[in-house]
């Protein structure tokens, strides 16, 4: 299974439906998360670095 890194904002546009893993490689905020996740409806899995974990909302419910 491959994983897709998105790199900036602007790359979420450009996922596929099919996308299953997804490697965040920038400072989401919780926009950006409930985007990819409405596009990408079969997505498994959202990797985030740690360091940006600490910065992301509790209210999105978003379990880590």
């Amino acid at each position: 299974m491959k994983i897709r890194i998105v790199s900036s904002k602007d790359e979420i546009g450009t996922l596929k439906s099919g996308d299953k893993i997804i490697h965040l490689a920038f400072r989401p905020s919780n926009k950006d998360i409930m985007t990819l996740i409405s596009r990408c409806s079969s997505v498994q899995a959202i990797h985030i670095p740690g360091s940006y974990k600490k910065t992301l909302s509790e209210k999105n419910n978003l379990k880590f």
